[in-house]
């Protein structure tokens, strides 16, 4: 039933349109205390005095709430593993629907199965299961998911958009303002879309077969993409801000960040390694020391790895303290790289690099200290920085606000230029894909809000839940999966895939496991 007519069903009979949507409970209990109530007032009748005003205003808002709550349709408190996700998706719901073999497809995702491979999975390590035994394999159940496959849209609306920036979090922007009726044009420097995705994952994470078919998959709703034009170079801020209603900047974090000591130009970076290997380039560099405790830190190391170099992995902090996903970490570490903690280079001389040990005591969020008089030789033949990266933005300079790392300063992803938006790594320096498709969402929701003159506060109240139809899945009593991995002496000498795919039946088992907090847990 179509949530207006519920609702105006409600605003004439107190639970009509509840019971008409098949919410029976909640119809009945709104009617109950209803008309219950005014059944009550007959009966004691004392006359206008002040109680009965006062039970006239509680009449009154209880007959708007039900009103509201007919057109909002059912409602959960979300669980911890939907709050926990960047990407705004709800875990518990597709896990559910792959675990009673439902064939409702779940709504589709940008990126979704990017995420399947790559997510760092935040939504297992705040799983209600883990009180019991194991975090389910949230992230890995993704590939049992039957997705709803987009299809073109009509332009209904006048207003054109533009988004600077082809990556999972410019892309994510388009497909949603598209769904919306907007004309979308995005702008791409590179000769391809997909940015740090297409250009620097490995393809032992990440196929580009499957990026390429997400990609297509996003843009076939009706996105335009001009490729190999640089905003501020080819094509001006000012002719876009003349062109088009909105300018969404989604340029990425692809500045890499330096340590500033002496000798770092002999240094190779990071970023320059892996776009030249995703290109086929082969490195013969010999002893390879990887300076940085992130993902762009393995990816560097595994890869180099496979061309037949002798790796290390130098990290300021404690092992356990890398930002990088630890299942990653673990995979290098069984590949054969050794992690050396607690070192810093602090000098690259032409035929020697000079390291020191440092101390961390609060983890990775506490300060590290440089030991004095630790300082030891390393013999290496080469050395990769990467250590981390942030947003070139100087080309908006005179356009918006941007911190002392370059980050864009917004407030619900608007800046301080009214027509332009941002999104992605460009606002929060570098992130997850997750954060960037959450944010390619958030920001086509609030430019799709600013442009109809809607209030987002009176948009979040009015905002109705996706809740599909599912099971309350009785509690297993089973072990968390292994999710199953090429032999490492065989993947080490390749870039193939190195997760294997199980039967629908063990994924199905897995996601039993899932206690459907919203149903078992309700406030």
């Amino acid at each position: 039933m179509k949530y207006g007519k519920a609702a105006l069903i409600s605003a004439f009979v107190v639970g009509g349109g509840q019971i008409c949507s098949g919410r029976l409970w909640a119809g009945i209990s709104f009617a109950v205390f209803f008309y219950g109530s005014i059944a009550i007032m007959i009966k004691i009748w004392t006359g206008f005095n002040p109680g009965f005003w006062g039970l006239l205003a509680a009449w009154v808002l209880v007959w708007l709430y039900n009103v509201y709550d007919a057109y909002k349709g059912v409602g959960y408190e979300k669980p911890p593993c939907e709050k926990a996700c960047p990407a705004g998706i709800a875990p518990w719901i597709y896990v559910n629907l792959v675990a009673a073999d439902n064939s409702q497809p779940y709504s589709f995702v940008p990126f979704f199965r990017t995420l399947e491979l790559i997510c760092p999975a935040p939504c297992e390590d705040q799983c209600t299961r883990r009180g019991i035994d194991a975090a389910v394999a949230i992230r890995y159940l993704k590939s049992g998911v039957k997705m709803q496959v987009p299809t073109p849209k009509q332009k209904t609306k006048k207003e054109r958009i533009a988004v600077i920036g082809a990556g999972p979090c410019g892309l994510t922007a388009a497909y949603y303002l598209v769904n919306k009726g907007y004309g979308v044009t995005v702008f791409e420097r590179e000769q391809k879309p997909g940015g740090v995705l297409a250009t620097l994952i490995p393809e032992f994470r990440l196929p580009q077969s499957l990026l390429d078919k997400e990609i297509e998959a996003a843009m076939n709703v009706g996105v335009e993409l001009k490729y190999g034009v640089a905003v501020g170079k080819d094509l001006s801020m000012d002719e876009l801000l003349e062109t088009y209603d909105i300018v969404f900047v989604a340029t990425g974090a692809w500045k890499p960040t330096k340590l500033g000591i002496p000798g770092e130009k002999r240094a190779l970076v990071g970023f320059d390694i892996l776009r030249q290997i995703k290109k086929g380039e082969k490195f013969k560099l010999g002893k390879v020391g990887v300076i940085g405790g992130g993902n762009t830190a393995i990816d560097i190391a595994r890869s180099l790895i496979r061309q037949g170099n002798e790796v290390k992995i130098y990290y300021r902090r404690r092992i356990e303290d890398m930002p990088a996903e630890r299942e990653d970490r673990v995979e290098a570490q069984e590949e054969g790289i050794e992690i050396v903690p607690l070192t810093v280079p602090i000098k690259i001389e032409e035929n020697r690099i000079i390291m020191q040990k440092t101390e961390c005591r609060e983890g990775r969020k506490g300060g590290v200290k440089v030991i004095q008089g630790s300082e030891f030789d390393v013999d290496l033949d080469h050395i990769v920085m990467a250590i981390g990266q942030y947003p070139d933005t100087d080309f908006l300079k005179e356009y918006l606000k941007s911190d002392t790392s370059g980050c864009i300063k917004t407030k619900n992803w608007r800046t301080s230029h009214p027509k332009i938006f941002a999104g992605g790594d460009a606002v929060l320096g570098s992130k997850t894909v997750a954060h960037a498709v959450g944010h390619g969402l958030n920001a086509a929701e609030q430019i799709d809000l600013y442009m109809r003159g809607i209030h987002p506060l009176f948009a979040r109240i009015l905002k109705r839940t996706y809740y599909p139809h599912v099971f309350f899945l009785p509690l297993h009593p089973v072990e968390r999966m292994v999710i199953p991995h090429r032999k490492v002496e065989d993947r080490i000498h390749d870039f193939e895939e190195v997760e294997l795919k199980v039967s629908k039946n063990e994924l199905k088992k897995e996601a039993k496991r899932c206690l459907s907090c919203p149903l078992r847990y309700r406030p």
